[in-house]
Order: structure tokens, then sequence, then C-alpha cells
């Protein structure tokens, strides 16, 4: 038997052999299933994030759609505070609470008052008239509320194809026991000192 055929032999019962094939496999595997793993981490993380942030909103909502009395610089950094309780986040945490009202005359939602907490600016009536369509329709002089919230995400892997980003949720109510939501910077103080 010459040298060729013998070595031509030998490939054949090599690509016939399949020992080790299994190790190969996994090693080119083994990557893409760690980024799999990975990627369906964050991204499940960053679900569940964003279910905290809204639902802490939607707390904070509800609990001022309920006060008949003035909200102060106090009653709003326990806001500030019990959202960063309930986000249990090491991130920053801002909020912001607009109340305003619908003018049909004129046919443009007007900001009452604006207060934040945690950075950001109070919001305005130009400022308000771009989020015209996210705010509902309403009657003349009908009172609404507008509570956001931002908290920047971090995701726990990088390389998973999302990139550092925030939150940002808004949510509109409206008074549900009193006909409206004032602002008071002096806890003692009375209509005088109000804004409503």
């Amino acid at each position: 038997m010459s040298a060729l055929a013998r070595l031509t032999r030998r490939l054949r019962a090599l690509r016939r052999d399949e020992r080790g094939a299994l190790v190969i496999e996994a090693m080119l595997m083994m990557p893409l299933l760690m980024w799999t793993f990975a990627a369906s981490w964050v991204f499940f993380d960053a679900y569940r994030e964003q279910s905290i942030h809204v639902r802490a909103a939607y707390t904070i909502s509800d609990m001022l759609s309920r006060e008949t009395g003035y909200i102060t610089p106090a009653y709003l950094d326990s806001l500030q505070q019990m959202q960063t309780f309930l986000i249990a986040t090491r991130q920053p945490v801002r909020l912001r609470v607009t109340v305003f009202s619908y003018d049909a005359n004129n046919d443009r939602y007007e900001v009452r008052w604006s207060k934040t907490r945690g950075g950001g600016t109070a919001l305005d009536t130009d400022a308000l008239a771009g989020l015209r369509g996210e705010l509902p329709v309403m009657p003349h002089r009908e009172v609404g509320m507008l509570v956001e919230n931002w908290v920047d995400y971090m995701p726990l892997f990088d390389g998973t194809g999302l990139e550092p980003f925030t939150f940002e949720n808004r949510v509109v109510s409206r008074p549900r026991f009193a006909g409206q939501l004032c602002w008071n910077s002096d806890a003692a103080g009375g209509i005088a000192t109000a804004i409503c």
C-alpha cells in the first residue's frame, strides 16, 4: 500500500470519527449560551425595574389624589423618600408633581403649581403644552395632577445590547376628595400662603 493510499484512508477514518465532537460543540456554543443567559437576565431585570417604577408613580399619584390638606415641602420630601424606598435603587430618583387645570376658552392646559425633588425643573404652562397628547380630555376648569418620576437604569451586564438609560413615567389623575390640590410653602400657613 502506498503512502498516498494510507494517508487517504486515514483522512477518511478521521472524517467519520465522532469522538470529541461534543467537547468541540460545547466550546463553540458555550459563549453564545452565556451571552443569551446574560441578555435574558438583563432584559427581564429591565422590565421588572420598569414595573416597579410605574407602580411607585401610581402609588404617589393615588396618595396625592386622596389628599385634602396642603402639600408642603416636608410632604413632598417624604414622597420622594417613599419613592426611593419603593424603588429600592442606588440611582438618584427624581420626582415632579404638577397641578394643572384646563381652560376651554383658550383650549389649553395651565399649570397652577409644579414642584420637584431630586433635581429637574418645575413644569410651566408652555412646557405642559408639549405634553398635550399625554393629558386627558377635561371639562372647563377641571383640575388634574401630573406625577412624573425619573430613575437611571444601569444594566447588570455589558454587551447585551441594552445600554444605560432613564426610566421616565407620567401618571395623570385628579383629586378625589377635594376640588383641588393646594401647595403651601409654610406648613403652618393658611389660605393666604397657599397656591391652589
